[in-house]
Order: structure tokens, then C-alpha cells, then sequence
């Protein structure tokens, strides 16, 4: 059996179970929830996958780790993603860095960031939400948006100053790439293509020849040799790595321990040609044909079910600062949320509609004239005090 661990408002796997992989839930995968396992002490044999543990806070962080030191002293239990070895952001790039896997650097917006290349933007290490700013040229414009990233909630220990590796080719096109690995095993995923630097799904360009170069990615698998050797220096048994080809070599964004599986299992938000569509339906059967295999292989080699199962002994401090932790977190996401739609709900029925329209694009433009000395000051402030 294999136990795919994640935090309970995390659907991106239970997702899949419930539709192209069901023949494999509860039979060969089943989910567990950090919250739940706080106050469970019997462990079945199996393969347990750590997802997440780079966006967890730390008193559950510290949780997650007794756990996989309990696990890992147990001949009953394989683990993947090791919390306690896996390769996070910021320290991936510095590693593909000094290995000359990779043409850019990160840098801790806390720390020193003098010697950035630009162009450069700000970005979180933990959150998978991409880029908090456009493509920055000075380091008036990088104190800026540090100081509007923290105005707007994210904490400075958080940010990172990430230099832009130019991967276009001489028509301007960007190609990113998606793979995933389950246990060493590399299933490609999905080629998108655009102008924009930034990547995402909503900007790709559809086209018939587009959508055939996707399906022969898919199906040819053609870096997987050198994403194998990836994700060996992160650690990691299972993500999804984001990467484009510069040079003739794999350049790696990121890799993703909760990744989102797939597209196609609801409605496209946007109108796609009928020859296309077929297309694009051909490349989730290859994707998924390939992934359920990879599973349905990692079940067969997970730990015998006739072992007795594990008792396991964490801390009782450990387990009372994570229970408390999470307490604190509901608590503070069920008040935010009833506080918003309080606020929105009744101004929505009234001549207030525009003028919250705009201010939901207010930010974006905090950054010119005064508020982006503010901001900037924000910046400064909180490194300082570093």
C-alpha cells in the first residue's frame, strides 16, 4: 500500500484518485492528513509519501520529521520525499547553481541581493503562485516590490530575489515544460508555449501543430535522462518539475511536492478548436496510462502488508505545539473568510460594485509615486532589522 501524506485542505491528489485514478484508491493509495495523524500512533506497512513540507509551518514541519525519523528506523516502511533531506527551493537553485545545472540564482530578500543580475523579480520560496512582480531592472525597483509583497502579507523571510534566465527562442516563443517522477520513474506531463516569460496555462497558444508537438513530448519522453539526475540532487521521489530547455540542457524553474495533476477534469475555461480538442484528449490518455503505471509499480514494490504495524513515539511537546498550531490556523481562516464575505456581500448589491472592482486592482498600481516610497520603506525597514 502506499500512504500519500499532504495537509487536509490540499485536493490536488484526492483529485485524481476520484477520477483517472480511481481503479487505484483505496486499493493500492490511500491518503492521509497531517492534521488526523497528530493523534495517531499505529502506522501500517507501506510506502509514505511526504508532500507538502515545504508549505507547512514549523511547528508542524517539526511534526512531519519526528514522524519520518520514526518511519525510517521501521524496515516496514519506504519513504519518499524525506522531509528531513528534500532539496527546497531556494537551496535547489543554489545546488543546480554551483553545479552548473542552471543559469540563474536566488537570493534571500533578508539577506544580501547586491550582486543580482537583473533583470531579477521577486518571488516566494514556499508558495507555488509564481511571480509576485514583473521583471525588475534596479534595485529600487527589487526594494519596492519587496515592500509591496510584505504590505500585502508575505513575510520577508519568505521572499526571494530570483534573476530572469532568458530561455526564448529567436521568434520570441517561450516553451515550458512539465514532468513528473514517482519513484525514480519520469512521466511527462505537458509542453506549453507563449510569449509571456511567465509561464501558465491561460497564455499558451493553441494550434494544431502546438498541440501535436505536446502529444509527441508526451508520448517520447525526451529529457527523462536528465531529469532523473534532477530530481536526484533535490531528493525527491515525487513532484512535478517545471523546466525549459536552454543551450540544449534542461533548465529547472522548480519542483513541485503537491503538484496539481492534470488538466481535463473540468470544463476548459476557454473556447479550444474541435481538431485540437482531440488532440489535447489524446495527450491526458497518454499522461495517464503512463502515471497510473508508474503507481500501480510503486504499489508492487511498497513493504509487505504481513508486517506487524509500527507504534510510534513522537514527543508529547512536539505533537501539542503542532495541535495548537493548527488550531490557530482554522481559527484564523474561518474568521478572515466570514470577515470578507461580511464586508463584500451586502456592498456588492450597491453602487459600491465598481469601486471594489478597482480596488481589487489597486495593488498592481501602489507601486508608482508615493505608495511605492512607502513601499520601498517597508523594505528597507524589515531588512534592516535583520
Amino acid at each position: 500500500m502506499i500512504y500519500y501524506l499532504t495537509l487536509a485542505d490540499r485536493w490536488m491528489f484526492s483529485e485524481y484518485l476520484e477520477h483517472w485514478g480511481r481503479e487505484l484508491a483505496g486499493t493500492e493509495i490511500q491518503i492521509l492528513r497531517y492534521e488526523k495523524l497528530l493523534s495517531q500512533k499505529s502506522y501500517a506497512p507501506g510506502t509514505y509519501v511526504f508532500s507538502t513540507r515545504d508549505e507547512v509551518d514549523p511547528a508542524m514541519g517539526r511534526f512531519i520529521d519526528a514522524l519520518a525519523n520514526e518511519l525510517s528506523a521501521w524496515p516496514g516502511a519506504k519513504i519518499y520525499n524525506d522531509p528531513r533531506r528534500t532539496l527546497r527551493r531556494f537551496d535547489l537553485h543554489q545546488e543546480l547553481w554551483a553545479l552548473g545545472r542552471s543559469g540563474f540564482r536566488s537570493m534571500r530578500a533578508a539577506e544580501d541581493w547586491s550582486d543580482v543580475r537583473y533583470p531579477a523579480f521577486v518571488r516566494s520560496e514556499s508558495a507555488h503562485d509564481g511571480a509576485l512582480s514583473p521583471l525588475l531592472h534596479t534595485p529600487h525597483e527589487v526594494e519596492t516590490w519587496i515592500g509591496r509583497a510584505m504590505a500585502l502579507g508575505r513575510p520577508l523571510s519568505d521572499l526571494l530575489v530570483v534573476e530572469f534566465c532568458d530561455t526564448a527562442n529567436e521568434d520570441g516563443e517561450y516553451r515550458k515544460y512539465a514532468a513528473f517522477c514517482v519513484g525514480g520513474r519520469i512521466v511527462a506531463r505537458s509542453l506549453n508555449l507563449g510569449r509571456g516569460w511567465v509561464m501558465k496555462f491561460a497564455g499558451n497558444e493553441f494550434s494544431i501543430a502546438m498541440a501535436e508537438e505536446e502529444l509527441d513530448y508526451v508520448r517520447r519522453n525526451p529529457h527523462a535522462a536528465e531529469l532523473q539526475e534532477i530530481f536526484a540532487i533535490a531528493r525527491i521521489d515525487y513532484g512535478r518539475i517545471d523546466y525549459s530547455m536552454r543551450n540544449g540542457r534542461v533548465q529547472p524553474w522548480e519542483i513541485n511536492l503537491n503538484p496539481t495533476i492534470g488538466r481535463g477534469l473540468r470544463p476548459s475555461s476557454r473556447y479550444i478548436e474541435p481538431e485540437i480538442r482531440d488532440t489535447r484528449e489524446r495527450i491526458k490518455e497518454a499522461f495517464y496510462e503512463q502515471f497510473n503505471a508508474a503507481w500501480a509499480a510503486e504499489a508492487r514494490t511498497a513493504p509487505s502488508s504481513d508486517l506487524p504495524p509500527l507504534e510510534v513515539r513522537i514527543d508529547e511537546e512536539i505533537l501539542r505545539a503542532a495541535r495548537a498550531e493548527v488550531r490557530g490556523r482554522w481559527r484564523t481562516r474561518k474568521v478572515m473568510i466570514q470577515a470578507g464575505i461580511d464586508l463584500v456581500k451586502p456592498l456588492m448589491k450597491t453602487r459600491a460594485r465598481p469601486l471594489l472592482q478597482k480596488l481589487y486592482r489597486l495593488p498592481g498600481a501602489l507601486v508608482r509615486g508615493n505608495a511605492g516610497s512607502l513601499f520601498r520603506m517597508i523594505g528597507r525597514r524589515a531588512r534592516a532589522r535583520k
